[in-house]
């Protein structure tokens, strides 16, 4: 199977992690529940300073490894640890959501006025878990 760099470190980075927490970054109304708008997805944020570049890279490397089938990405998780998700409330890119979706609520006819991070976690398949102990 054809793996780019970015996808044997992710692969590398889930099979050593107990957990590996992502979350995707929305848009919602307070006022009409069913509209919701994603701004971001698989958003794996390591540092609070990691850059928009380095987690659309991230982002793109865990679409294509789920796709591949060696990933399985869960959104529906009821619950989690919360300190896993620590380091994404404190991020620069949660702050710009926050900011651009408050500043963009205050004009006239804005449709979403809340910023949402979705928590979820991403897991190896037994697939994955077969190529990730290849690699290592």
């Amino acid at each position: 199977m054809n793996i780019t760099k970015d996808e044997q470190e992710i692969l590398l980075e889930m099979k050593r992690a107990k957990r590996y927490p992502i979350v995707r970054l929305e848009l919602h109304n307070s006022e009409e529940l069913e509209l919701v708008s994603i701004a971001l997805n698989y958003v794996r944020i390591t540092d609070p300073q990691d850059s928009m570049e380095t987690v659309k890279q991230r982002g793109t490397a865990l679409q294509s490894l789920m796709e591949k089938g060696l990933v399985f990405i869960d959104y529906t998780v009821r619950v989690w640890v919360s300190g896993d998700y620590d380091v994404y409330y404190k991020s620069k890119i949660y702050e710009l959501l926050c900011h651009t979706v408050m500043e963009g609520a205050q004009r006239p006819g804005a449709v979403f006025n809340l910023p949402y991070m979705r928590k979820g976690y991403a897991s190896l398949t037994s697939k994955g878990e077969r190529l990730a102990a290849q690699i290592e």
